[in-house]
């Protein structure tokens, strides 16, 4: 409870999202759960003499780490999973070993309270799109696909996040794990129904697609859609996982004897509690937990005092080379960023091609404010006008050297855009939003502050894909040490 306390910001971020997502609301159960498995094995662990284990405070002091370097980079899951590894730390290095081996899967369990899984989303969505497509033309209805949208004769579908099934996946994983661990004994069993309960909510949730558009298409949109839509997604989950747990009752096996109950009615197991040494001797290392976890606030509040400064501003960035600054916008189509600091769009023009140019500034980076979160995309899931129809990676010439970028490709009303993105922190860049965290992390625990930039050109495909690269890696060989300054310039604030 008094780490709790210590980290009470990241703890209610955790009760936050708990409130706000269907997808995470089991969250407000696993305390509950863990609470009643630790009952549960009240009589195994009155055998069991509770003694500090010194050696797991490098556990509480490895997990505070890790918070440390998620709240520099601020990646808010890794802290909420280092919150709750520093609170397992803690009960190991206060009761010892031995005891916490009798409590491991309550303590285990405890990992369900943090609300992961969201990076899932694209790739579950690409994935149940793939397969709603497939299974269509193999039913014989004709499909034209952009993206994660489809169109088929009875209308227009597109496979969003809510879609996507992760909050299937999420609450099918806990269930089974609970289930798997109270109706089995051997680990392969266990290891066994946890797989399936991992495997059958995602096939589930690529049927229920299937089914849903195949039930609104034979029905000419009368079943199947608005509210229909989500009833029959639910009641098809529950048959699905109600079968899961049906077919996993026939290789159910006697659960281990958890107590001692003939030595509790003897009056056996009151008096082994009352050899056990008093909870005295356990002040020491709870005190000692205390202390190393709350080591990192005020080394957190050192560290992100960097991160402050005046607002930046991004001055135009200057053509050079024959590619010289355009009124006129390449298209209406703008990457769905927010938070930022600042930002500035630009089009650029030589000869008859015309290349956009956006710039998204961030500083003092926090929730709501970031440069890489699952909010912040080149096209927002819903967005009927733009899509996403290719992903790729390229290298291009960056102020005379290799540099990968993100090759995407924007598809709009009767225009596509090849688009290159990379990110730039602090004066690195990287195309990968992993690298991209860690150097943001790196940069505010070595005092250089949290700066950190989107970098998105694009233009029109007027002849073909090879055509629309060669125009942006030559604008980027040309243009990419004048993105830089405007960069450096925003860093340095006016003089």
């Amino acid at each position: 409870m008094i780490i709790l306390a210590i980290y009470w910001q990241t703890a209610a971020s955790m009760v936050a999202i708990w409130w706000r997502s269907e997808t995470f609301a089991h969250g407000f159960v696993v305390v509950p759960i863990c609470l009643w498995l630790a009952w549960r094995r009240r009589d195994a662990l009155a055998q069991v003499e509770a003694r500090p284990w010194w050696p797991g405070l490098i556990g509480v002091l490895g997990a505070g780490a890790l918070w440390l370097v998620s709240s520099a980079a601020d990646v808010l899951v890794a802290k909420q999973l280092a919150l709750v590894l520093m609170i397992q730390a803690a009960v190991v290095s206060i009761i010892g070993t031995r005891a916490a081996g009798v409590l491991t899967f309550p303590l285990a369990f405890l990992l369900f309270a943090v609300p992961f899984g969201e990076a899932l989303v694209p790739t579950l969505i690409d994935r149940t799109a793939d397969f709603t497509v497939g299974a269509l033309r193999a039913s014989g209805v004709p499909v034209y696909r952009e993206g994660n949208h489809f169109i088929i004769p009875s209308g227009a579908w597109s496979v969003v996040e809510a879609c996507a099934g992760l909050r299937y996946l999420i609450a099918s994983l806990m269930v089974g794990t609970l289930y798997a661990m109270m109706a089995y004994r051997t680990a392969t069993r266990r290891a066994a129904f946890i797989a399936a309960s991992i495997v059958v909510p995602i096939v589930a949730n690529w049927l229920r697609a299937y089914m849903i558009v195949m039930l609104a298409h034979l029905s000419s949109n009368r079943l199947a859609v608005g509210v229909d839509h989500l009833i029959y997604g639910w009641l098809f989950f529950g048959l699905v996982m109600l079968l899961l747990f049906w077919i996993g009752s026939f290789w159910q096996e006697a659960s281990p004897q958890d107590g001692i109950s003939h030595k509790r009615r003897s009056g056996t197991v009151r008096a082994e509690v009352a050899r056990h040494p008093p909870v005295r001797p356990l002040l020491p290392a709870v005190i000692a937990a205390v202390v190393v976890a709350g080591l990192w606030l005020p080394v957190e509040a050192a560290f992100k005092s960097t991160t402050q400064g005046e607002s930046p501003i991004l001055p135009s960035v200057t053509g050079v080379q024959g590619w010289t600054d355009s009124d006129t916008p390449v298209s209406s189509w703008r990457p769905q960023y927010a938070g930022f600091a600042s930002d500035r769009a630009q089009t650029f023009r030589r000869g008859d091609r015309d290349v956009g140019l956006y710039l998204a500034y961030y500083r003092a980076q926090a929730k709501g404010r970031e440069l890489i979160t699952s909010g912040n995309a080149l096209v927002a899931t819903n967005d009927w006008n733009w899509k996403l129809v290719g992903y790729a990676r390229d290298t291009v010439d960056w102020r005379g050297q290799p540099q990968t970028v993100d090759e995407v490709v924007v598809s709009g009303p009767g225009l596509r855009l090849q688009v290159y993105q990379v990110y730039w922190i602090a004066g690195k860049m990287t195309a990968s939003q992993s690298v991209a965290k860690l150097l943001t992390a790196w940069s505010v625990l070595t005092g250089r502050g949290d700066d950190s930039a989107l970098i998105v050109i694009y233009t029109p495909q007027l002849a073909s894909a090879d055509e629309a690269r060669a125009v942006l890696r030559n604008f980027i060989a040309a243009m990419s040490p004048a993105i830089e300054r405007t960069l450096a310039a925003a860093r340095k604030g006016p003089v």
